[in-house]
């Protein structure tokens, strides 16, 4: 009779024994052992936990702040306007060398053209249609060649002409700006600004 009713009791001794994973599970205080079992690391990847933000950290840092204000500000904005300037001459003077490139070809391309076409039209039946081609080919070079002459230099114009006018509106810019205009004043209004991740950053010059 006695082992009758120890039988029950030694299974689930047993049992314990053999599954450690659902004794680890069923410990609520966690006084079990510290290893990661078999079972907790083929489970599901928990989701991360989101990090509290605040003024003054991360993407909206004072840093940011200031360097946006300095940018809106019309010493930030000429100086913009004197960087695309520079950009704009700098492609001009690209097209400028490479249409006097391109012209400095056009004359030997001419000639070429005109002496494939006399020949082609002196050529024999059977070499008429090969030498013809030919000079198709050089005179199309010249009236491309001639096309893009006159596009490079038309943007390179366009180019130094937006370049000056640049110019002359950073320096109206700088001039007309009051001496002692704060950068900052129209930044502070409203004193803070929301980030990419639609996060309210408070400026921090702003809070003086």
């Amino acid at each position: 009779m006695k082992r009758v009713v120890l039988a029950p009791f030694a299974c689930a001794f047993v049992l314990a024994l053999a599954s450690p994973a659902t004794a680890l599970a069923d410990d609520p205080y966690g006084l079990a052992s510290s290893k990661p079992s078999a079972t907790s690391a083929t489970s599901a990847p928990s989701a991360p936990s989101r990090a509290l933000t605040t003024w003054g950290s991360g993407h909206g840092s004072a840093f940011d702040d200031a360097t946006s204000a300095s940018r809106d500000s019309p010493v930030g904005r000429a100086r913009d306007m004197l960087t695309r300037a520079r950009f704009l001459d700098e492609a001009a003077t690209v097209d400028e060398k490479a249409a006097s490139d391109l012209a400095s070809r056009l004359g030997a391309l001419r000639a070429s053209a005109k002496t494939a076409r006399e020949r082609a039209d002196k050529a024999t039946p059977e070499d008429r249609e090969l030498l013809g081609a030919r000079a198709d080919d050089l005179e199309t070079d010249v009236i491309v060649s001639e096309a893009e002459i006159a596009f490079k230099r038309r943007t390179a114009a366009d180019n130094r002409r937006a370049a000056r006018d640049l110019r002359g509106r950073a320096v109206k810019l700088v001039r007309e700006a009051p001496a002692n205009e704060d950068p900052t004043a129209s930044a502070c209004d409203p004193p803070f600004r929301f980030n990419a991740d639609g996060r309210k950053i408070y400026r921090v010059e702003c809070l003086k």
